[in-house]
């Protein structure tokens, strides 16, 4: 006669070591698939970021290199997201229209030593999204031509 012999253990899983091995699954699988996704939206932002530097940087560049007589015919220009051209007006690359760009020049004075003050503009690119909010902005300051004698 065969059968199991006294005092031996019967081997395999029982209902309750599976339940329990498939939750420990679930939750390792759940981590995983949580840190991905945290990982894409972290990626989605920092896209978001670079292209706004780029842009408003591609745009300050095309501020300051114009005709420093002619600068503030810059003050009001503006970009929606998906309308981002260059100097020569090709539309920018795909990944920078993300964004829109505005100029935005204001007079201002800088003081050296406490005393000489230097009149100048304040040159500001403001990033904003679709839904019209800033955000971020680059700006410079440049002295005023001195006039010639």
């Amino acid at each position: 006669m065969r059968g199991p012999r006294p005092g031996s253990a019967h081997r395999g899983l029982t209902l309750v070591e599976s339940i329990v091995a498939s939750a420990i699954l679930a939750v390792a699988i759940t981590a995983v698939f949580s840190a991905v996704a945290s990982g894409r939206a972290h990626a989605e932002v920092a896209a978001d970021e670079l292209a706004a530097t780029v842009a408003a940087e591609d745009l300050l560049a095309r501020v300051l290199g114009s005709d420093p007589d002619r600068i503030d015919d810059w003050n009001g220009h503006e970009e929606a997201p998906g309308e981002l051209v260059d100097a020569e007006g090709v539309r920018l690359a795909p990944a920078l229209q993300r964004v829109g760009r505005r100029v935005r020049i204001e007079k201002s004075e800088r003081t050296l030593f406490e005393s000489v003050g230097i009149p100048g503009r304040s040159i500001v690119v403001e990033i904003f999204d679709r839904e019209e909010r800033t955000t971020g902005s680059l700006s410079r300051w440049i002295p005023d031509p001195e006039p010639e004698s």
